[in-house]
Formats: structure tokens, sequence, C-alpha cells
């Protein structure tokens, strides 16, 4: 091959090469726009939505339950659980206690890494219809707090695909502490009395669900 051909393949050699770091160039940039916007929205929305904005304004009546105990049998157990009235993000009415029904009550923050890991997994059991017949299973949306991750509740609730009731609590998390939360994510099971049959602190898989509210139902009589 002669050197005129020689320097024309390198030329072009070259060039291509330019092509190839110039649209992988792009295609970074691209990538990096795009966090950036998604960054910058998420910021944006994380601005706009205030504490006030969501919190609800929960009616809450009879005594409230202790703090559930770190260890040992748990003394609330048999006694009547508070009652609340409040209502969902949108404001449709949602109530725990009175129904009539035995009840599974789910307390979640959304800045919780155990909830964001448990939701899913109430969504999942939902889904395959663990729920039993005749359970109510409601969530309270509690520990608001917008300069922590994963705000708003709302939207997180939403993308995870839950449809069941949310209760949404107040700004001081006076729901949950009615029902003595220790932690969360934190599960109470109601009979139909509205009595206390079990409170639980921490995850639970989608067995330990399932047993909780045949737990409800069979202490319902």
């Amino acid at each position: 091959m002669s050197n005129a051909a020689t320097m024309r393949r390198d030329a072009k050699r070259r060039a291509q090469r330019r092509s190839q770091l110039l649209y992988a160039g792009i295609a970074v940039g691209v990538v990096i726009l795009a966090v950036l916007v998604a960054v910058l929205s998420t910021g944006e929305r994380d601005r706009a939505v205030s504490v006030d904005d969501i919190a609800g304004e929960p009616a809450i009546s009879g005594d409230p339950l202790s703090t559930l105990p770190a260890s040992g049998d748990d003394p609330t157990v048999g006694s009547s659980a508070p009652t609340v009235e409040g209502a969902d993000f949108d404001g449709t009415p949602v109530a725990i206690g009175g129904s009539g029904s035995p009840e599974l009550v789910m307390f979640m923050a959304s800045w919780c890494p155990a909830c964001q890991e448990e939701l899913p997994e109430v969504v999942a059991w939902m889904e395959a219809g663990g729920v039993p017949d005749g359970v109510q299973l409601a969530s309270v949306a509690t520990g608001l707090d917008a300069s922590r991750p994963n705000w708003p509740p709302d939207a997180w609730f939403e993308e995870e695909g839950y449809t069941g009731r949310v209760l949404v609590d107040d700004a001081d998390g006076s729901v949950a502490q009615a029902f003595g939360l220790s932690a969360t994510p934190f599960w109470v099971a109601l009979d139909a009395d509205g009595q206390v049959v079990a409170r639980i602190a921490g995850m639970l898989d989608t067995t330990q669900m399932t047993a909780l509210a045949e737990a409800a139902v069979a202490s319902s009589g």
C-alpha cells in the first residue's frame, strides 16, 4: 500500500474515532442532563409540598394505648383501641375502629427504609388476595417530615401501587401516639369490637401479614 493510501486510511480512522467520541460524549451529556432534570424536578416537588399541605386533622376518641414494650407481653392486648375519624390525601373520609369488622392497621413513614421495603410487599399481598374476607385494611401515613427523603408520602403510595385506604396523621403524629407506636412500620390488629389483638413493630412477610389478619378474625368470634 502506498504512503498516500496509508495516510488516507489513517485519516479516515481518526475521523471515525472522533465521531465515536463525539457521539459518546453526547450520550453521556444526555444522561447527565436527564438526571439533573429529575433531581431538580424532585427538589421542586419537595419544596412545593409542605407538611401543612399533607397533614390531616384526625379526631381521636378513647384512651390512648401505652407504647409497645421492646420485649415481653403487650399489656394492651384485649383492651379497647382508640377510634379515629380522619381522611386520606384527597380528603375522602377514613375511619379506624368502630366498624364492627376486624381490622388490620399499618403505620408507615415515607422516609423509613423498612417501610419502603414493606409497602411493595403489602401491595403484592393485597393483589394476591391475601387479605382475608371481612378484614378491613388501612394504612396510617405518619411521621410527616418534608426535610427527609421520599417526600411527599402521597406520591410514594401512588408510585408503589397501593390502592388501600390511607388515613393521614397530623403533623404531631397524634394517631401514632394514640396507638402506642414504637417504630415504623407498626402493625395493629383489632377484632370486630375494636379490641387490640396484637401489635407488632417492624417488617412482616406476607405469611405473617395473613396470620395477623386471621388472628383478628379468630378473635372476633
